[in-house]
């Protein structure tokens, strides 16, 4: 592919018009027009329909699009990396964070980050761990946060380092605990249940754990969104779980209050870092923290 086609072609998008693209380029329309087919050529799809005098993007277009967009913001990224100077690239850090981590266990894995630097600045970009990897992979990203190591293909290409590890607790508002109970069990068997959707690492763990116990939990809610979980806890619609290490968190943000800790339950948490890369200073930060292992009792 020639980058010079694909950077016409993605002027001419933006513009809507080969007239207008030429005045920004400085380029005759022919000239952009037979560039834009040879890029048509090479990607074997057309990338614009004639409508009038404008021209409007095909599907295969809209996606190439998209791609250029990224590759001249990486682009305009680099040249401003230089142009500012290499220290303030040392001092930015750009982080994954797979949608099932829990946000307060995430703000917990960075927080070696802030203290390393006081002139930090971290981006944040959430997303399946799937398609976190992949922008891993592309050097999009420094490093990955997830509740799971990577596994399959990308998994060639990435090193999951265990940070840390936490246990779960049961918490709830006030206005739910009952004081007669006299196990986590019985709260457990008869109040309402918040959970992680199926699927998510902590409610396959979790389900195993109430099968052990011999546990029917009585569910209320699933979410995809752990921190609506949260919000819902906090409303006295049920019990949730909150992985220990960010329980006083939970409690001070929620007003959720432990009920009791899921004995022999432990949950990990991973970095993740693409293989054959330059390891980023503050990369180094988050991977050296020691492990988090909380007093839970």
């Amino acid at each position: 592919m020639n980058f010079h086609h694909l950077r016409i072609f993605w002027v001419v998008a933006k513009e809507g018009s080969l007239r207008a693209a030429s005045q920004k380029l400085h380029l005759t329309q022919p000239t952009m027009s037979t560039q834009i087919h040879q890029l048509e050529d090479a990607l074997g799809e057309p990338l614009f329909l004639r409508t009038g005098r404008r021209l409007v993007l095909t599907a295969a277009g809209r996606m190439t699009l998209e791609y250029a967009e990224e590759i001249f913001s990486l682009g305009r990224e680099l040249e401003s990396t230089f142009t500012q100077g290499l220290d303030t690239h040392r001092h930015r850090l750009h982080v994954g964070i797979s949608s099932s981590l829990p946000k307060l266990v995430a703000r917990e894995l960075l927080r070696p980050a802030f203290q390393a630097s006081p002139s930090v600045r971290i981006v944040c970009h959430e997303g399946r761990l799937d398609e976190m990897a992949v922008r891993l992979g592309q050097h999009r990203l420094q490093i990955l946060l997830s509740d799971e190591p990577l596994t399959g293909e990308e998994s060639h290409r990435a090193t999951s380092h265990r940070v840390a590890e936490s246990g779960v607790t049961f918490c709830a508002v006030a206005a739910l605990r009952r004081p007669r109970m006299s196990s986590l069990s019985d709260c457990l068997a008869t109040m309402p249940l918040l959970l992680p959707a199926p699927g998510m690492p902590l409610r396959r763990s979790l389900d195993a754990w109430f099968q052990r116990r011999g546990i029917q939990p009585r569910i209320a809610a699933e979410f995809d969104d752990t921190a609506l979980l949260k919000d819902f806890a906090a409303d006295g619609v049920g019990i949730a779980p909150v992985h220990t290490v960010a329980q006083k968190h939970a409690q001070k943000l929620y007003g959720l209050k432990p009920l009791g800790i899921a004995q022999g339950l432990r949950t990990e948490f991973f970095a993740i870092s693409a293989k054959h890369a330059l390891r980023h200073p503050l990369v180094s930060a988050i991977l050296e923290q020691p492990l988090l292992r909380r007093t839970e009792h």
